[in-house]
C-alpha cells in the first residue's frame, strides 16, 4: 500500500496541484472586481475538494484524516468570502497542495525509483545478455551489464572502477545482492510513505489549539471570570 500511495501521488498530486493553482490564480485575478468575488469563493471550495481527495487517498496507508473547516453562520457573499479565506484549515490546504507539492514529489519519486531499480535488477539473469557493450578505444565488443565505470573494457582495470556482469553465474550473484537491497529499500518506501502521510495529517487534519483548555477555564464562572 505504501507503493500505491507514493505512486498515485505522482499522478494525482500533479493533477490536484494544477487544479488548485488554476483555481487560486483565476479567483485571485478576478477578485479585483466585484463580480469576481464569487470566483474567489468558488476557488476556496475547489481547493477544499482537492484536499478532501488527499484525505481519502491517505486511507491507502491506514490513516484517517478528518477535516475541520469553519462553518459559515452569516448569510451573504462577503460572509462566505471572509469565513473561507480566514479559515486556517483552508490556508493549510493551500500549503499542502501548492507549497509542498515539489518537495513531496521529489521524495516520493526518489523513494520509488530506488526500490523499483533494485527490483528490476533482481531479474538480471533474464536479460543481462541482451545489452550490447562496445569500447571504441580497445575495440572490445561484448554483451553484459556494467555496474560502475569501466572505460577500457570489462577485463581492464586501468582507469575505472566497477563490476562487469557478463556471465550467468555473475548475474545470479548480482541478483541475490539486489534482492537483499530491494528488501532493505522496501523500508525506505514505507518510511517515505509515513513521512508523506504525516505531512498530510498535520496540514489537512484537525488542528488542536494548545490553549483550548485555558480558554475553557476562562469562560467558566468563577474568580477568573470576574
Amino acid at each position: 500500500m505504501a507503493t500505491a500511495y507514493l505512486g498515485s501521488y505522482l499522478v494525482v498530486g500533479t493533477v490536484l496541484f494544477g487544479i488548485s493553482l488554476t483555481a487560486l490564480a483565476l479567483g485571485g485575478s478576478l477578485s479585483i472586481i466585484w463580480l469576481g468575488l464569487p470566483f474567489l469563493v468558488g476557488a476556496a471550495g475547489i481547493i477544499r475538494g482537492c484536499a478532501q481527495f488527499e484525505r481519502l487517498r491517505a486511507l491507502l496507508v491506514g490513516i484517517r484524516i478528518l477535516p475541520a473547516y469553519r462553518q459559515v453562520i452569516r448569510p451573504g457573499l462577503l460572509a462566505q468570502l471572509r469565513t473561507r479565506w480566514s479559515d486556517p484549515a483552508t490556508l493549510r490546504d493551500c500549503v499542502y497542495l501548492l507549497v509542498l507539492f515539489i518537495p513531496l514529489l521529489i521524495i516520493d519519486t526518489v523513494g520509488l525509483a530506488v526500490w523499483l531499480g533494485f527490483v528490476a535488477m533482481i531479474a538480471l539473469p533474464l536479460w543481462y545478455w541482451s545489452i550490447p557493450q562496445t569500447w571504441e578505444d580497445t575495440g572490445v565488443h561484448d554483451h553484459g551489464v556494467i555496474i560502475g565505470y569501466l572505460p577500457n573494457g570489462p577485463h581492464m582495470s586501468d582507469g575505472g572502477c566497477g563490476v562487469w556482469i557478463g556471465s550467468f553465474p555473475a548475474a545470479l550473484m548480482a541478483s541475490a545482492v539486489f534482492f537483499v537491497l530491494a528488501c532493505l529499500a522496501a523500508y525506505l518506501v514505507v518510511g517515505v510513505a509515513r513521512a508523506h502521510a504525516g505531512a498530510a495529517h498535520n496540514l489537512l487534519g484537525l488542528y488542536l489549539d494548545p490553549l483550548t483548555a485555558a480558554r475553557q477555564v476562562l469562560d467558566e464562572a468563577g474568580p477568573l471570570r470576574r
